[in-house]
């Protein structure tokens, strides 16, 4: 084996060890005597590769002149990027060339762990970055230096070195609090109560007989799945974009991973609400809301036991829509900002654009609203990009991946308005 494949094997060796833990923290107790046995091999192994791996990076590239009979020959490294002296040129270099700078090695995970410092599993590199922002279409091409559009654009002729981006929306979760829901592992289950609170019982005084029992209750509970659901996409760039370009392509590269997520996020959000959700509402007409239909939202008899948390609580809507409530004429104090200077609100409450909402039509879900935080949501803590340069001669490509959920945990928290058919 050389050192690239003794890493994964070590990465996977660690994995079934975290397995055994992980399963036997779930269930509370300890390993068992089977099962430390299994453990202990494990690290074992994992040690002598690691050892192994060492060994092999540490030897020279290439022996001197004389040494060795019949070494293999080996061309020099040529780069066409800078090593990076910042994190954006580090990975555009690792992207033009594979090879992992000192500055991308350090930019994740612990000190004491080489694999989780450099974020690199197999030649997966692991981003522990944020996710703002939201991407607008999906493009089925290659990004080329002979079509204008695909990234011919892109090449000096001359032109501003960056690219202007197509903003998108940021993602909602954090602004709405939507709560996050903590766990190990593919599915993790949530309880929650399935009944609404009832009255304490009325009980009289004790007598001698010690007939006058306290009525017993408990809490029927239910209990949501939720299951992390991969999202991917790829990006093809060919060799001569890499090398032609002038106007700062990987720093739009990771602009649109991030809006892609983004987008991503919110459109399973208002998904899993729309599915799981309460219809608070029936609007009147499949082309328009009306008077006093947005009141309706607000006062439906579930929800009104979840509007304490103003935190949480808010609408979301696409923009035309908001403007349409807006301009509907009647009593200021009706859909008119009552507080100066407080944002985009509709009946005091915050309101938030997103077009992942349906647009007013017949049987459309156009407007949400509800206490956020009683929706879930589970996210894999890492962005995974794979470089691969061997799936097509003369082309990288870039396959990125992530991992999340979204569960609604209280259907009377959190719902919409709905058009009729007609």
């Amino acid at each position: 084996m050389n050192a690239r494949e003794l890493r994964a094997r070590r990465a996977s060796v660690l994995e079934q060890a975290q397995q055994l833990v992980t399963a036997a923290e779930t269930e509370n107790r300890d390993l068992n005597q089977d099962e430390q046995t299994q453990y202990d091999d494990l690290i074992s192994e994992a040690e002598s590769l690691e050892r192994r791996y060492t060994r092999l990076e540490a030897l020279p590239a290439t022996l001197p002149q004389g040494e060795g009979g019949n070494r293999s020959r080996q061309a020099p490294a040529h780069n066409r990027t800078r090593l990076g002296d910042s994190e954006e040129r580090a990975v555009a270099h690792w992207v033009r060339t594979g090879d992992l700078s000192r500055e991308l090695s350090s930019m994740a995970g612990e000190p004491d762990q080489e694999e989780q410092r450099s974020g690199v599993r197999g030649g997966v590199l692991e981003l522990r970055l944020p996710s703002r922002y939201e991407e607008r279409a999906v493009v089925d091409s290659t990004m080329n230096i002979t079509t204008a559009g695909d990234g011919g654009n892109a090449v000096p002729t001359p032109l501003l070195n960056r690219i202007i981006t197509r903003r998108g929306e940021v993602r909602l979760a954090e602004r709405l609090g939507v709560q996050l829901v903590p766990g190990v592992g593919t599915t993790v289950g949530v309880p929650y109560e399935s009944t609404d609170a009832e009255p304490l019982a009325t009980t009289s005084e004790q007598s001698d007989a010690h007939a006058n029992n306290y009525e017993r209750d408990a809490a029927q509970l239910g209990k949501k799945s939720l299951t992390l659901v991969k999202k991917t996409k790829k990006l093809e760039i060919t060799e001569e974009l890499l090398d032609d370009e002038d106007a700062n392509l990987m720093g739009f590269v990771g602009d649109r991973i991030g809006r892609g997520i983004g987008i991503t996020h919110n459109s399973m959000l208002l998904t899993e609400v729309a599915a799981y959700g309460t219809a608070f509402k029936t609007f009147a007409s499949a082309s328009a809301i009306a008077d006093g239909e947005v009141e309706d939202i607000i006062y439906h008899n579930s929800l009104a036991y979840y509007l304490d948390d103003g935190g949480s609580l808010g609408w979301v809507m696409r923009p035309p829509t908001f403007g349409v409530i807006k301009k509907i004429s009647g009593d200021p104090r009706i859909y008119g900002d009552s507080m100066p200077n407080a944002g985009r609100t509709l009946l005091e409450y915050p309101a938030y654009f997103s077009s992942q909402a349906a647009a007013i039509a017949a049987t459309a879900k156009s407007v949400y609203f509800g206490n956020w935080n009683y929706v879930g949501m589970r996210e894999a803590p890492a962005l995974r990009i794979i470089r691969d340069i061997y799936s097509v001669d003369g082309m990288v490509v870039l396959k990125y991946s992530f991992r999340t959920v979204y569960g609604v945990l209280q259907a009377g928290a959190v719902g919409y308005g709905v058009h009729p058919s007609a």
